[in-house]
C-alpha cells in the first residue's frame, strides 16, 4: 500500500495505536468520532497490507541475559539484497534497515554475551558474500528506549 492511499482516518488510527497497541477499537472509535466497525475493519485492513503490527516492546536491560548490539556493515551493491535476505532470517536480528553514507545496513543483535556476539559476526555476518565491513557496537547502557508516544526509559 502506497503511503499516498493512507487517508486522514487511517492515521488517526495508527496514530492512536501507536500511542497505546492495547487500546480498544471502542476507544479509538470514541476519540475519533467513527464507529467501532469502521476502526476494526481499518486496522484488519491495515495489517492485511503489512502497513500496521501491533508488537509488545521490552526492555532488554529488564530482562536480563541478553544484550544489544549495533552493527554498521559495508556491503557491495550487487550483494546488498542478498545479505539484507540472508541477515533477516536470522534469529539474533531483531532490526535492520538500509544507510545511506559510509555504511550500508544498521543491524541491532541480540546475543546472551560478548562470546556469542563474537561467534554470530564471525560466522554469520563476515563470512556473507559481498560483506566488506562489519562495525560492531556493543549497547552498554539504553539510556531511552521509545516508539512513537512510548516510552520505555
Amino acid at each position: 500500500m502506497a503511503e499516498h492511499a493512507l487517508d486522514e482516518l487511517d492515521r488517526a488510527i495508527i496514530g492512536e495505536l501507536e500511542s497505546d497497541g492495547r487500546r480498544a477499537f471502542r476507544e479509538i472509535a470514541r476519540n475519533l468520532g467513527a464507529s467501532e466497525a469502521t476502526v476494526r475493519a481499518r486496522v484488519k485492513r491495515l495489517q492485511e497490507l503489512n502497513v500496521l503490527r501491533i508488537v509488545a516492546f521490552a526492555d532488554p536491560e529488564q530482562l536480563g541475559g541478553s544484550q544489544l548490539n549495533l552493527m554498521l556493515v559495508r556491503v557491495t551493491p550487487s550483494r546488498h539484497q542478498a545479505v539484507v535476505e540472508t541477515l533477516t532470517d536470522r534469529p539474533e536480528v531483531t532490526y535492520l534497515s538500509t544507510l545511506l553514507g559510509s555504511h550500508d545496513l544498521c543491524i541491532e543483535v541480540s546475543t546472551t554475551d560478548n562470546a556469542e556476539l563474537w561467534q554470530f559476526v564471525q560466522k554469520h555476518v563476515q563470512t556473507l558474500d559481498g560483506v566488506q565491513a562489519v562495525e560492531t557496537l556493543p549497547i552498554l547502557k539504553v539510556h531511552k528506549l521509545r516508539y512513537a508516544n512510548i516510552d520505555l526509559s
